[in-house]
C-alpha cells in the first residue's frame, strides 16, 4: 500500500488586502502571482469581471473554504449560502477514492518573482495517480449545459495549473501524474477530462514569455 506524505508548510505567505506573496526564504516580497501572470484578458474583459466581482468573489472564497475543510477531515462545516454548490462537491467521485497531500498550498518561484497557491493535491487510490486540483465556482448552469452537446468546459486553466506544476517540482520535488479541474456550479459539479502535466507545463511557459515580454517594454 502506497504512504502517502503531506506536503511541508513552506516559508511563504500571502498578504490578503494585497494579494501579494512574501517569500521568508529569500527574505522578499514577490513581485507577480500565478493570477497576473495568466491573466491575458483585455481591459474591457478585466472591468466586466470586475463589475461582478460582490457575485464571484464570495462565492468563490466560501467554495473553497468549504472544500479544505472537507479535505482536512472536518465535520461541521459552515457553508453559509453557498450549500447548492457546496454539497455536490463533496458527492463528486473523485473524492471517494482521494487522499489529500495539500489543501490551499502556497509556494513560490522566486527565480520568476512569482508566487501562488495550489488548491488541491493528492493521491487518486483508484487510478494509482498524484492528481493536482483547480477548482472553479459558477452561477447556474444555463450557459455551460446545453441539450444537444452536453457540457462545454467554460475555459481552459492549463497555463494556471502548469504554474503550481512547475512550483511542486523546485519547492517539494515532486510533479503529479495528471491534472483536472473541478467545476462547481450551483446544484451540480463536474469534473472536466484529463490535463496532461507536458500540456499544461507548455501552456505555463508560454503565458509566462509573453507576460515577461511586456514587462521589457516597460
Amino acid at each position: 500500500m502506497k504512504t502517502i506524505e503531506k506536503l511541508p508548510r513552506l516559508p511563504i505567505f500571502r498578504d490578503e488586502a494585497t494579494h501579494k506573496y512574501f517569500c521568508e526564504k529569500s527574505n522578499k516580497w514577490l513581485k507577480y502571482s500565478t493570477t497576473m501572470v495568466c491573466n491575458e484578458l483585455d481591459e474591457k474583459a478585466k472591468e466586466s469581471i470586475e463589475h461582478t466581482r460582490h457575485i464571484w468573489q464570495p462565492r468563490g472564497e466560501t467554495v473553497h473554504s468549504c472544500l479544505e475543510q472537507k479535505m482536512l477531515g472536518a465535520d461541521d462545516i459552515d457553508m453559509g449560502d453557498y450549500k447548492e454548490w457546496a454539497i455536490p462537491l463533496f458527492e463528486l467521485e473523485l473524492f471517494t477514492h482521494f487522499e489529500p497531500m495539500g489543501v490551499e498550498y502556497m509556494m513560490s518561484n522566486p527565480g520568476k518573482d512569482v508566487g501562488g497557491q495550489l488548491d488541491l493535491i493528492g493521491y487518486d487510490t483508484k487510478a494509482k495517480k498524484i492528481r493536482l486540483i483547480d477548482l472553479k465556482t459558477k452561477g447556474d448552469t444555463k450557459y455551460d449545459f446545453k441539450k444537444r452537446t452536453g457540457w462545454r468546459e467554460p475555459y481552459k486553466t492549463d497555463k494556471q495549473l502548469g504554474c503550481y506544476i512547475e512550483m511542486l517540482k523546485l519547492n517539494c520535488d515532486i510533479e503529479p501524474d495528471i491534472c483536472n479541474t473541478v467545476w462547481a456550479y450551483k446544484g451540480k459539479c463536474m469534473l472536466n477530462e484529463d490535463q496532461p502535466v507536458q500540456r499544461c507545463l507548455d501552456a505555463w511557459q508560454e503565458a509566462w514569455e509573453k507576460f515577461e515580454a511586456k514587462q521589457q517594454l516597460f
